[in-house]
């Protein structure tokens, strides 16, 4: 037995709101949705997967933070921004990544990340 995937598990106030970020403005598809849990569970490209759910939602101010990778960061933070949300510019980090950041409706921290360098 070995572990073999992890799948960001977040949390949401507004199930419908976190599904046009996820989806409009990540690109991620729907999978799996149900409404009466306030859930759903969604998947990007090579089976990159994010589950929303309300229940997970804690009294605290504290937010999540999930890295994902691309392959494309340009093209991906002008979708991000034709989806109408507002993310920080892209810069290259003292890691070597090439990344930008945004927040879902929610407040989670989303960070999006390159390998190789961008030439922006």
């Amino acid at each position: 037995m070995s572990i073999h995937r992890i799948t960001a598990m977040v949390p949401i106030t507004d199930l419908d709101r976190a599904i046009t970020f996820y989806s409009q403005g990540l690109g991620f598809k729907v999978i799996q949705r149900k409404d009466e849990w306030e859930h759903a569970l969604l998947e990007g490209e090579r089976g990159c997967q994010v589950m929303i759910d309300r229940s997970i939602r804690t009294e605290s101010n504290a937010s999540t933070v999930v890295y994902y990778y691309t392959s494309d960061i340009e093209t991906l933070r002008d979708r991000v921004i034709a989806a109408g949300f507002e993310p920080d510019p892209i810069r290259i980090t003292f890691y070597g990544m090439t990344e930008f950041r945004v927040r879902d409706p929610d407040g989670n921290q989303v960070w999006i990340g390159a390998r190789e360098a961008s030439t922006t």
